[in-house]
């Protein structure tokens, strides 16, 4: 298979979009930058395009491919993603398609990391060393998360908040700095806002692992299979219910005190507190369909809220 991947360009280029997983990115990072930049352009910035390109491409390389490649790993070790009935769980499935096998997702973690380092020399160079600061949030939230010893996503509540809330925030808050050489409140609320969303969306994702996870080795422990074993599966849905609640308050406050483009939340917020409560927990098609809602509305949200601050400001 490795000598297959390095003869063939169309099976390279397959391999790594699959495993990036465009969806999960452009919810979590790529949206998350974009309201970095629509709060830096709101700012009154010139914006520098090129050095908005660099932090996509940070994100692509960090969340897309360093994260994915050795949460894969990690968890075809560990067992779960080979029992996992998820449709869009489970993982990327590039080692059941044949695509990458442990070694080289090993080592397409570690030239991520390479190439990581040299689009931040290239900003470093440009907005100085606070870059740093944003490269290390990302490498220790893709490797915090899955690799021993800590293998943070295998613990309930450690994952996302240790993990999850800070590589968000970052893409937001990292996007509007390298934009602006400034951070406002405006950027951390709005920020925590979208970081809540996108562990709501987590939370959801995790339901149709939990089965392979409890049976996993080490048991890959997350917030809804603690749930699920304590109050049953039913009620795993109130932890993504209980995040989406969180920044529909967040949002209410910041529309209120910081910027009105914030009041977008709301809508986004009751609708994916709906998708949750229309989900039948042990069901996987049902599982699957509202998490496609739930990534049209997290989506829609960022997208939303940074046009209409281009809208605005123009």
């Amino acid at each position: 298979m490795t000598e297959l991947l390095l003869n063939s360009i169309p099976l390279r280029i397959r391999a790594l979009y699959t495993l990036i997983r465009v969806l999960p990115v452009l919810s979590w990072g790529i949206s998350a930058s974009l309201l970095g930049l629509g709060f830096a352009y709101a700012s009154n910035t010139d914006i520098r395009w090129l050095d908005y390109g660099l932090i996509l491409l940070l994100i692509v390389l960090i969340h897309g491919v360093l994260s994915h490649a050795y949460n894969d790993r990690e968890d075809w070790l560990s067992g779960t993603d080979q029992t996992s009935p998820g449709i869009l769980s489970g993982g990327s499935r590039v080692i059941n398609l044949g695509l990458y096998n442990l070694e080289e997702l090993s080592w397409v973690g570690k030239s991520s990391i390479a190439a990581a380092l040299l689009v931040g020399g290239f900003l470093f160079w440009e907005v100085g060393p606070l870059i740093l600061i944003i490269l290390a949030i990302g490498f220790w939230s893709a490797i915090a998360y899955s690799c021993a010893p800590l293998r943070l996503a295998y613990y309930p509540f450690a994952g996302e908040w240790l993990c999850g809330f800070p590589a968000v925030l970052t893409c937001a808050a990292g996007t509007f700095w390298v934009l602006t050489a400034s951070i406002q409140p405006v950027i951390l609320l709005a920020g925590g806002v979208h970081a809540l969303l996108a562990i709501g969306l987590l939370m959801h994702h995790h339901l149709s692992d939990i089965p392979s996870d409890l049976g996993s080795s080490p048991p890959k422990l997350t917030t809804v299979a603690l749930v699920s074993t304590s109050l049953g599966i039913k009620r795993a849905l109130l932890v993504e219910s209980f995040y989406f609640v969180l920044a529909l308050i967040m949002g209410i406050v910041g529309t209120l005190y910081f910027h009105p483009v914030l009041w977008v939340t709301a809508p986004t917020a009751l609708g994916c507190i709906g998708a949750a409560l229309n989900t039948d927990a042990e069901d996987i098609p049902s599982i699957t369909q509202q998490e496609y809602w739930l990534y049209f509305l997290i989506i829609g949200d960022a997208v939303v809220k940074t046009l209409l601050l281009f809208y605005c400001q123009g």
